[in-house]
């Protein structure tokens, strides 16, 4: 019978079945055995556990030929394997936490075995604090892909509001004004600020462009036609309007400045002076910029 060639992590199964990768890393972790300083998982399990091994760990290749030599099916072969391993295949949070809890077990077990080697001991030592550290790092990101959906269904609440005439009781750029502010308060504000540089630009772009297209869609005009700024500020007029609208925006603005936020201040302190700071003309695309440039960049 033919035998079957080892599989490697960039092979076909692989790729359909992502975790088997993650799978034999704590396979190869609770395979190691301190007491009888033996790893016997392995090619004690069927034929394609055995495969994987060959594949995963480069049995034939000249590095597997050399860690063989030294470290003959010791403890010190197996760590060495296993933080390869650890780095290259390791990538879910489940891998790593089952394969960071049986290295305590390991720790814990050398304590007790006085036979083994100041450096075995360091280099489980290093091996723990390296998953450590790791672990943390996905629980952060796990944590943080929490806040990007949680923003991203908040950007969404918030934009259907605006496109179902909830904020019909404000003017034309009050609108905008009460929209990128109830998301500054919000878990999109939350992201925004504990992003990179980059992804604030990206964040702000993207709220940005969804302001822009529903200006377009309220005022029918295009983005970059210019209206007359008393237009933007001009209250609404009609029945069923809230009575404390304006109200509402002035406090909502009210940390704003006539110098370094312009725009909402203008919005805010609707029937005053305009700031000088302030376009007299303005198109919807710089109405946006300008409000996501005082309420964003500002409150940095």
């Amino acid at each position: 019978m033919t035998e079957l060639s080892p599989i490697s992590p960039s092979d076909e199964i692989c790729k359909v079945l992502p975790c088997l990768p993650e799978k034999f890393i704590v396979d190869f972790a609770n395979g190691i055995d301190v007491v009888n300083d033996h790893l016997r998982v392995q090619r004690a399990r069927n034929g394609f556990s055995a495969r994987l091994y060959d594949g995963f760990t480069g049995q034939g290749q000249r590095r597997q030929a050399e860690i063989n030599a030294s470290l003959v099916d010791s403890v010190e072969a197996s760590l060495q394997w296993l933080t390869e391993l650890s780095r290259s295949l390791a990538r879910s949070n489940l891998a790593m936490t089952h394969v960071k809890n049986r290295v305590a077990m390991i720790q814990t077990a050398l304590i007790d075995l006085t036979h083994y080697s100041a450096d075995t001991r360091q280099q489980i030592e290093r091996l723990s604090f390296e998953l450590n550290e790791r672990c943390t790092q996905l629980e952060r990101d796990i944590k943080r892909i929490d806040l990007v959906q949680r923003a991203n269904i908040e950007i969404d609440l918030v934009f259907s509001k605006w496109e179902a005439g909830k904020f019909a009781s404000f003017s034309l750029a009050g609108r905008c004004y009460a929209v990128l502010e109830e998301l500054r308060w919000g878990a999109f504000g939350d992201l925004y600020r504990n992003g990179s540089i980059g992804e604030r630009a990206t964040h702000l772009e993207i709220l940005s462009n969804r302001a822009i297209s529903q200006l377009m869609r309220d005022t029918d005009e295009a983005s970059t036609k210019r209206l007359d700024t008393t237009q933007w500020l001009a209250p609404p007029h009609g029945r069923d309007l809230l009575p404390d609208a304006q109200d509402a925006l002035a406090y909502l603005g009210d940390w704003s400045c006539i110098i370094q936020s312009p725009f909402v201040h203008a919005i805010c302190n609707c029937g005053h002076k305009l700031p000088l700071r302030m376009p007299r003309i303005c198109s919807s695309e710089r109405l946006v910029e300008g409000l996501v440039s005082d309420i964003f960049r500002v409150n940095e």
